[in-house]
């Protein structure tokens, strides 16, 4: 099961331009105040290729026909982010009478989301949905734990994808576009430009350097730089403290903070508001947490980009079910997938103003975040 040569080319790219983004965070390339150098364009990666022939003709036939059926979800994390995902996951189980469940690690570590997954397959899972927290640490573990069951494992990937591993589909956000909607964002607060900081869990995930790319593809030639990008491993507590810091250490260099993951944006604006410098920053983000819907009803953050967990969880269950099954042309006929099994799940910008409609809309799912 060795990916073909396209798409080992289209990994490559990706990998480059992941190289770019963390040679420039690294070094800090961007001091504050030089928004008058000159940066490469940013191009998106390529579209993921399909899965490899002889990947797909391993689920041609249904799995399991009949019979119980689980379907495991291993997220990057715990947070409130996942809860509809738990709430689409749980309708569509019901619905296709499957049992389903899942589980995250508690720290952003590759070996604790590598043992999760082991634990899944060890306790019998019939399909495995995964939110990757580093795709090259993954992709030999998800083509290994492939193999394993008889028959095979299906396993796919939600949120953040492993495009170069053997996975049969990836259900989420084109990551890239949704980096290009906050930068477009972005400018519209800042339309003369400025630096600011960004704050993410862990930097290597997929879908944290496709928008950091995106955002900066659109922010960057309209004079909004990313001067430093700080890590949190997934520890609340010191994801509050990096905003502290960068308060402390750019002062009024840098106009405006951006939140890469979904807790990001609560501790942002609690250490803005706390600091008393709301006015002196911009606060944008991702995902809409109960605590930045909260933050959003006073005003205290400018705009989040909100994705679709909801989905993530249902789309995720219906189509191991199906695999299972039925066989995972039916699957993809019964779906409507594209041919590359990429299904972009769609995000919307959510501001002060739209934040009620928004909350409406959530309403009717029987969701309250997303």
């Amino acid at each position: 099961m060795i990916p073909t040569t396209s798409r080992r080319l289209a990994g490559a790219a990706a990998l480059l331009a992941s190289v770019t983004l963390l040679t420039a965070c690294g070094n800090n390339a961007n001091a504050p105040g030089g928004n008058t150098q000159t940066t490469a364009a940013i191009e998106p990666p390529p579209p993921p290729e399909p899965p490899p022939a002889d990947v797909l003709a391993m689920f041609e036939k249904p799995r399991k026909p009949s019979g119980p059926l689980r379907i495991r979800i291993v997220t990057n994390a715990i947070a409130p982010f996942w809860d509809p995902m738990q709430v689409g996951m749980e309708r569509q189980a019901k619905e296709m009478g499957v049992e389903a469940s899942w589980s995250g690690p508690r720290t952003g570590a590759v070996p604790e989301q590598r043992r999760l997954l082991e634990d899944a397959v060890a306790s019998g899972a019939d399909g495995i949905a995964l939110s990757a927290i580093n795709a090259e640490a993954l992709t030999p573990v998800i083509n290994e734990l492939m193999k394993k069951g008889n028959p095979p494992i299906p396993i796919i990937t939600i949120d953040s994808d492993a495009p170069e591993s053997n996975r049969l589909a990836y259900i989420g956000t084109n990551n890239f576009e949704a980096g290009r909607r906050a930068g477009e964002a972005a400018v519209k607060l800042l339309p003369d430009g400025g630096d600011i900081v960004a704050f993410v869990g862990v930097l290597g995930t997929d879908n944290a350097t496709q928008r950091i790319n995106g955002f900066k593809s659109v922010a960057e030639p309209k004079g909004i730089h990313i001067v430093s990008v700080l890590e949190d491993q997934s520890d609340k507590t010191k994801a509050r403290k990096n905003v502290e810091d960068a308060i402390n250490k750019y002062g009024d260099k840098v106009k405006g903070f951006l939140g890469v993951w979904s807790y990001n944006g609560p501790a942002i604006a609690a250490a803005v508001t706390s600091a008393d410098k709301r006015d002196q920053y911009k606060v944008m983000c991702f995902d809409s947490e109960p605590t930045t819907i909260e933050a959003l009803k006073k005003g205290n953050v400018d705009f989040t980009v909100v994705q679709d967990p909801y989905m993530f969880g249902l789309d995720a269950v219906k189509f191991l079910t199906l695999v299972n099954r039925k066989g995972i042309a039916e699957a993809k006929k019964e779906m409507s997938l594209p041919d590359n099994y990429v299904v972009d799940t769609g995000v919307t910008i959510v501001t002060p103003e739209s934040i009620n409609e928004f909350l409406g809309k959530l309403k009717e799912r029987g969701i309250q975040s997303s």
